[in-house]
Parts: C-alpha cells; structure tokens; sequence
C-alpha cells in the first residue's frame, strides 16, 4: 500500500460512496478512470496485478520521546525482507527492478538499500522517531519487517519487539496491568503527509473510563507521539485500549514494561488484536507459570465467552471450563496458569463480537523476569512472514514457529532462509483446532502459507534467550503481506 496515497484513495472512496458508487478494493488502492462530461455506470473490468509499491510502519524506539519522562536508551534494530518466489505460491512479482529500503521519518535512509528476495536488511534504530520499511517494484509483494530490542540486565531486562504494520484507523490493543512498577505506553505513527487526530479510550473491568486526556491527541505528519496509558488512568488491573483515528491512518503499539519492587518484571509490545468478532484466536502461546487470557467486548452488550486450548492433539477445554460472562464494553482476565507447559493456541469464541489477547510471563525466584504479549490475529490468507534478526549483541536466541489451524485441517508450507540465502522447505499437517509447533532457530527468515485443507491457519514466532538470570521471551505474530493490487475500470454512459 502507498501510504502518502491512502488518504486520498479513502476520501475519493467515501465521496464516491455518496454518489452511490461503491468500489471494493484488495490490499491497495485500485485505479479508478472517469471521464470528462460522463457519468460512471458499473465497474466494466477489475484486473489483478502484482503490487508496485508496498509499505509498513514500525514504531522506533518505544520507551523514548514522552514530555516530561526521561529516555530510556534502548535502540531497536529494524529488520525487513521480501520473501522468497518460492513463498510467493505462483506470484510473479513486477518484472522492473526494485529495492527494499528502511527510512527513519520523516527522512533519512537507515543502511543500503536490498534488491535480492528472501535477504535481510537489518538496521539499528535510536532516536525516538518511527520507520518507513518500502518495497518497490519487483521488490514490493511479500514484504515483512520487524523491530526487536535486548536488555541484559538491569531494571529495564528484556527480549521485546513487534512487527511493523500497515497503518488503520482503528485498533483495540491488550495489555498493561494494574501492579506496582507497571508502565504502559501507547506509540502512534502517522506516516503520512498530513497530521491524524486521535482519541484513545481506556477500558476495564467495569467498562470505559472517561477522560478528556485521551482525546485530541495530534499525531504530527511522518511523526509520532507517545503517551503514557496512565494519564487517562493507572489504576486498571486488565486495560485495553481503543484507538481511533480522524483524517488518515496510523499505526499503535503499547509498551508494556514492568518493575516488580526491585527487579525486572519484564517488557514487550502489545500489538492490535485483530478487529472485533465471534471467533478469535491467539496463536503462539507459550505458557510456563503465570499466564493469563484478556477479553474485551467491545459492544454493550453482554457476552457469554467459552475460551479453550488448541494444542497439538486438538482442542481442550480450560481448566474450570473456561466460560465465563462479560459485561458489554467491559474486560475479564481468565488464569491460564494451571495449564500444563506447552506451547499452544488460544481459541475464543463468544456470542457477540469480542477482542482477545495472552500474556505470558518468565521468572524464578529472587530473580528478574520478562513477559510477552500475544494478540489474537485473522486468519493467513496469502504469505505471511517474519525476518529472524538478533537483536544487540543477542546470540543463541530460540525460534520456536507456532502454527494453529482452526475449523478444519490444513497443510501448511513452511520456507526457512538461512543468513547464506539457501531456502529449507517443510510442509506440516495441522489438525482440526490443533496447534503445531516448529524450530526455526537459525533461520534469517519465515515464510508460512497454506497449502491444502480448509482450516484457518494462523502463526507466531516465539523467541527464547537463555542467560545466568534466567529466561527472556518474545512474541510476534505473522499477518498477511500485500501481493496483490487491483485495478478497478468504470464503464462510461454518455449524457
């Protein structure tokens, strides 16, 4: 997607929905012709084609660039890559030659430019500013880019990071929490031309919380403005935060980061979930010790919510059951603790629209620990992947791809890329509302896209790092690259 051109393509859309006109358009923007002194009838042709131009958006440095709180000096390193034409399942990208570029906005090109499929460009990010990752050309289909972060030790201890994103206009992100020494921090990323108004609203257990500090929040052109969540409120055990944007699009993560009295409770991002329904899933869920599942209504009404385990043998109910009521627009947390060690999905399925999430944390005792967050997301229903890039001096970090399949069996293609550019292929069976789990560690790069079956196959890298302090844990979900544009042609009718 062009990201400068969004803004456009929606208004041109919503002016065209006014005069009746409606255009469905897949992953980017289509081409829309009208001509002089002629009235539009019907869309005449509709034709596919590999995408030009592709773009996503990372969020920078999460804990710095909030007024009046002092910078943390934790850079991050970005890392990006188009995958590879075996991934692509038959995609023949632009035949012109492309790049793959990474900019720190609002300018500034961050390392050289990559023309190659299935290569890395990794880059370290230390000023509070977001980051421009764009394809173009023979390189724009099937990109994907990440942003991870190690602390070693010390109060700010973590292995954290998130995907870069195509940018929205609405997002229901999970996570925080109310414990002593918890900090939470919305990160919003406005990459294009003109500035995004936003209102964020906090809710909990009895539903919003209303304040005039999340409201009017000004999101600068190629900027991005941080706030602390505990300005709207900071007393929420469960907080889920809903995100709105007026005049374009934005990107959002929450930093959730975490002092336990005097040691490290741990830090991560907690990405959107993916957008309010009946069915949600969670893949790459790696419970060991606490654990929990947070639910959000979103609408007022009640919901009745029944949340189980798909693992490798198939669904479980949670221990307790698992069913529980929510009040409508408000949130419930369901322990997840008592489950056995493993690393599985979480399915959830309510009679009204819902939102959903997991946090699972790391720690021994008298010793600091780490947390990750892991978000419900849609379904793949193309290429989905994900650069494997150490970040800081990390070395021996685990990857650990977890795959679910929900509603029926699905084989799975799994495309590995090593640092050396050779290219592994694995093709995993995943049963009826199971979960799979493989290692990638040593990998630059995966690739997942399904094969055969009809389940919906979702996917998340787990990543572990070892140290004489203990473990270190992060997760990051595998969402869907932009393939394809289509161009819409309108017939004229002359007057």
């Amino acid at each position: 997607m062009n990201v400068s051109a969004s803004g456009l393509v929606r208004t041109s859309l919503v002016a065209l929905a006014g005069a009746g006109i409606v255009v469905a358009a897949t992953h980017s923007q289509g081409a829309l012709a009208l001509g002089s002194g002629a009235a539009a009838d019907r869309a005449d042709t509709a034709v596919t084609n590999p995408v030009r131009s592709s773009s996503l958006v990372c969020p920078g440095p999460e804990l710095k660039g909030i007024k009046g709180v002092d910078d943390a000096d934790v850079p991050v390193r970005v890392a990006a890559a188009a995958a590879p034409l075996r991934a692509l399942t038959g995609l023949q990208p632009a035949t012109a030659a492309g790049k793959l570029s990474v900019t720190r906005m609002p300018s500034g090109a961050l390392g050289a430019p990559v023309t190659a499929r299935g290569a890395n460009l990794s880059v370290d990010q230390g000023t509070a500013a977001g980051v421009l990752v764009s394809g173009s050309e023979s390189m724009a289909a099937g990109v994907a880019a990440a942003q991870s972060w190690l602390v070693p030790s010390g109060d700010l201890r973590s292995l954290g990071g998130a995907p870069c994103s195509q940018p929205g206009a609405e997002f229901w992100i999970l996570a925080g929490g109310g414990d002593p020494g918890r900090q939470e921090r919305l990160v919003l990323t406005n990459p294009g031309g003109n500035p995004v108004t936003v209102d964020a609203t906090l809710h909990g257990a009895d539903g919003p919380v209303s304040s005039p500090n999340g409201k009017d929040i000004v999101v600068p052109a190629h900027g991005r403005t941080s706030f602390l969540l505990d300005s709207i409120s900071g007393d929420l055990a469960n907080p889920v935060v809903h995100v709105v944007a007026e005049g374009g699009v934005i990107a959002a993560v929450v930093n959730d980061t975490w002092l336990d009295g005097t040691r490290a409770g741990g830090s991560d991002d907690a990405v959107p979930a993916a957008q309010p329904s009946r069915d949600q899933v969670i893949p790459a869920v790696s419970v060991t010790g606490r654990s929990v599942l947070r639910v959000a209504v979103p609408g007022g009404s009640e919901a009745v919510v029944q949340a189980r385990v798909l693992t490798a043998q198939g669904a479980r109910a949670l221990p307790g059951g698992g069913v529980i009521r929510i009040n409508g627009a408000a949130v419930r947390d369901i322990d997840l603790s008592k489950l056995p060690p493993s690393n599985v999905g979480i399915q959830v399925r309510a009679d009204v629209p819902v939102v959903a999430a997991a946090m699972v944390t790391r720690a021994n005792p008298a010793k600091p620990g780490d947390l990750a967050w892991a978000s419900s997301t849609p379904p793949i229903t193309g290429v989905a992947g994900l650069p494997l890039v150490a970040p800081g001096t990390a070395t021996g970090v685990q990857r650990l791809l977890s795959l679910t399949s929900s509603g029926d069996t699905a084989g799975v293609e799994v495309v590995t890329v090593d640092a050396k550019g050779v290219e592994t292929s694995r093709r995993p069976q995943v049963g009826v509302d199971a979960a799979s789990t493989i290692d990638v560690t040593g990998a630059a790069s995966v690739w997942v896209h399904r094969v055969s079956g009809n389940g919906q196959v979702r996917a998340g890298v787990i990543s572990l790092l070892h140290d004489d302090q203990g473990l270190l844990i992060s997760v990051t979900p595998l969402r869907d690259t932009v393939l394809r544009t289509t161009s819409v042609g309108l017939r004229e009718v002359t007057q």
